[in-house]
């Protein structure tokens, strides 16, 4: 006789609490990356940008790997769709992290000493964000056993509005250093272009989390 679990498949809910730490794990090397753009550390930088690229390829392995092993016949406590769309948002932010150091590597990029506040201010907010999701995503577990409904569901929709809250405030600190590089008639046009790349992709990284937590908003809706 079959198992169970060869008949209804594995649980992909484990592994995408695995992905969702590797991906915080590219996430946290940000503001290393961002501390050696200020110094004009361009061989820390080199480093910081191996380090990245080789885990951002560990979260596109496990992505693969669950994309590969998500069974067609689980019986999901939510739709298959929203599981997909939840890997493919949180594999996003990965390759925005990636994105980061790459720019951050083209040439050297002068952060001034006036708006150093800022873009690690931005810095920190988007890793609160991810240190946030990261909170929101080890439940899934916890919210598959419950069937996404019952108190602890209404926790995490607590502490996903506080990703979307976070995400807002990154989206303020990005238009503030906009509004201070665009005004800055004096600032060489490749740097301002530079660091407006840097700040979109930081900005990216938190949209995609905030995304994350809203697909998880829907699953908990759906029940």
């Amino acid at each position: 006789m079959r198992s169970l679990t060869g008949l209804f498949g594995r649980s992909p809910f484990e592994p995408l609490i695995e992905h969702a730490r590797k991906v915080h794990q590219c996430v946290a090397l940000v503001r290393p990356v961002a501390e050696a753009v200020i110094a004009g550390d361009t061989k820390r930088l080199e480093e910081l940008q191996h380090e990245m690229s080789r885990t951002e390829f560990e979260a596109d392995q496990l992505k693969d790997r669950i994309r590969h092993a998500l069974p067609k016949r689980y019986f999901l406590p939510v739709n298959r769709e929203d599981v997909t769309r939840f890997l493919s948002e949180m594999d996003k932010v990965a390759d925005d992290t990636e994105d980061f150091a790459i720019v951050a590597s083209f040439r050297t990029v002068v952060i001034t000493d006036d708006l150093k506040e800022d873009f690690l201010a931005l810095v920190d907010k988007v890793l609160e964000v991810s240190e946030l999701l990261l909170g929101v995503a080890e439940e899934l577990a916890s919210l598959q056993r419950e069937a996404f409904s019952g108190p602890e569901s209404n926790d995490v929709l607590s502490r996903i509005q506080a990703v979307c809250h976070a995400e807002w405030e990154s989206d303020k600190l990005s238009r503030r250093i906009a509004r201070r590089i665009y005004g800055d008639e004096s600032m060489d046009p490749i740097n301002v272009m530079l660091i407006e790349k840097l700040c979109h992709s930081l900005t990216q990284i938190a949209d995609h989390a905030e995304n994350v937590g809203k697909n998880m908003r829907l699953m908990i809706a759906r029940r």
